[in-house]
């Protein structure tokens, strides 16, 4: 048996330590790509995608869609405690004008968030371009 044992060992730490090596070297390679990509989106100005976790507009929808929605699911599970018809009306109106509050928000926050993307874009147009064009000297216009 341990004349066998010593040919299987044999063969076995390539099969271990080769595609351990492989992988340590490519993650290596994916966290080099990574980071160049990052550093150029850092000159750029601009950020990644998986970098931004929460968009404005997501905000606005979240409160906009989210208050009202949790409001009235937390007074129907109120509502099933109570019995006076006073209390559970009082309840609902209550629920009412929180979910009308969010959703007046979330409208307001959106409206400012695609108003003020609209001007970045039209600003942006608007500005002279990044190189002179009468800086360059074409074949053309030498005669």
């Amino acid at each position: 048996m341990d004349a066998i044992a010593i040919p299987i060992m044999a063969l076995l730490i390539p099969i271990i330590i080769v595609p351990t090596a492989l992988g340590i070297k490519h993650a290596r390679f994916l966290r080099e790509v990574e980071h160049a990509e990052r550093m150029r989106a850092m000159e750029l100005g601009r950020t990644l995608a998986g970098d931004e976790s929460w968009s404005p507009a997501s905000v606005a929808v979240l409160i906009g869609a989210g208050v009202p929605i949790a409001s009235m699911v937390i007074a129907f599970m109120a509502g099933k405690s109570f019995h006076d018809a006073g209390q559970i009306e009082a309840m609902w109106r209550t629920a009412s004008m929180v979910g009308l509050g969010g959703v007046i928000c979330g409208t307001v926050l959106a409206s400012q968030h695609f108003s003020r993307r609209d001007q970045a874009a039209v600003a942006s147009r608007d500005e002279k371009p990044a190189y002179d064009p009468e800086a360059f000297d074409v074949v053309g216009r030498r005669g």
